[in-house]
């Protein structure tokens, strides 16, 4: 996180000039106004990626406002995205983050996507942040932008100068999000998880099936039971279906439209290991898991609510016993404590004794020094 905040040094392809610098990698590029701003290509989405940086500083060397722009290639839901990453904090960036807004529609750089705003403070100075995530053909852009909150900003219009380098026709059925898919991994393979990689994607000549081939390093077909592993797959693929189909917009074209999903599973030397086949039905098994994992977690969010009402009414009961106790105590150690009266003028024991509510008797043994069948004006009785 804090590396966001210092100096970023030039270290990819910036071209200066004496009205600005053009920042750009195979993706896309940026331009700024002047030179007062430093610019980065940053590796860390390398290879199916990329991210730059940039940022103005003040005469101390402080971040006045600050940007980073990721392009991954795949196609992801904006909003999904937008809350896996910011909102529930998984880049690193958003992990002292406060203070979200709700998602909202918002354009940039030409492109219509999703905004979430929120807060951060870092360095002894606040900050206003945006984050915005839009698709790009079959491509995921993610827009970080912060600037002090005390001085204006120009940082929406840097990122306003971005260029895309790559396809950004919509894709709007699985066939074209296939085809853009295909012309992705032909480039070089995208990664999917457990160190596996999509190698192939195609649509089927009677459109019917979406086939992705994955390949699997950490297994060959000669030390592999395929009827287990394909088994494995398949219970693997529900579960991560029924929590975030629709997170990949492939996968979720492919369903929306019911069409087959046909996984061939290949080692690195392209021996097949297995196939998986979805059918179009199990797509309602999905959307079954998905609800009852949704029942459920409602089911956990109450539960934690009806726990903090009872501990909430638990400890107010606490509260009230233990105020009482010490009410209790302050009465006993009041009615412990000696009362006395001073005598007034006109004042006889007998109305001191009716005004007390007790009796002479009970004057005279609290009082056994003292005559108190003849009291004098200023005199000091104890009551009790």
């Amino acid at each position: 996180m804090k590396r966001y905040f210092v100096m970023l040094m030039v270290v990819a392809t910036v071209a200066m000039g004496a009205m600005g610098a053009v920042v750009e990698n195979e993706y896309f590029s940026i331009t700024t106004p002047d030179d007062s701003w430093f610019l980065t290509n940053d590796d860390a989405l390398r290879p199916y990626g990329a991210r730059v940086d940039i940022s103005r500083l003040d005469a101390q060397g402080a971040t006045l406002e600050l940007a980073r722009v990721d392009y991954l290639e795949g196609a992801f839901d904006p909003q999904l995205y937008l809350t896996r990453q910011v909102v529930e904090k998984k880049d690193v960036f958003c992990r002292s983050a406060q203070e979200f807004s709700s998602i909202f529609d918002y354009s940039l750089a030409g492109f219509v996507g999703k905004c979430v705003e929120f807060k951060k403070r870092s360095n002894n100075h606040d900050y206003q942040c945006e984050a915005v995530t839009f698709n790009a053909g079959f491509g995921t852009f993610m827009v970080i932008m912060a600037h002090r909150a005390d001085q204006p900003s120009l940082i929406a219009r840097i990122v306003g100068s971005l260029k895309c380098k790559v396809d950004t026709t919509r894709l709007v059925s699985a066939a074209s999000y296939a085809a853009a898919a295909g012309a992705v991994v032909k480039r070089h393979h995208l990664p999917i998880g457990n160190n596996e990689h999509l190698s192939a994607v195609a649509m089927s000549a009677d459109s019917s099936t979406v086939s992705l081939t994955v390949t699997v390093p950490y297994i060959t077909r000669e030390n592999v039971n395929v009827p287990a592993f394909v088994m494995t797959k398949r219970d693997a693929w529900l579960k991560q279906a029924s929590e975030a189909l629709d997170f990949n917009l492939l996968l979720a074209s492919a369903a929306r439209e019911r069409k087959n999903l046909r996984y061939f599973y290949a080692d690195t030397k392209g021996n097949e290991i297995g196939t998986l086949l979805i059918l179009p039905e199990e797509y309602e098994q999905v959307k079954a898991m998905k609800a009852a994992r949704e029942q459920e977690e409602q089911a956990r969010k109450l539960a934690q609510v009806q726990e903090a009402e009872r501990v909430a009414q638990e400890k107010a009961k606490l509260a009230e016993q233990e105020a009482a106790r010490q009410a209790a105590a302050r009465a006993a150690e009041a009615a412990a404590a000696p009362v006395y009266h001073e005598v007034k003028r006109g004042e006889s024991i007998t109305r001191i004794a009716k005004h007390y509510g007790v009796s002479i008797n009970d004057l005279r043994k609290v009082n056994p020094g003292i005559n108190i069948d003849k009291i004098n004006i200023g005199q000091k009785i104890r009551i009790k």
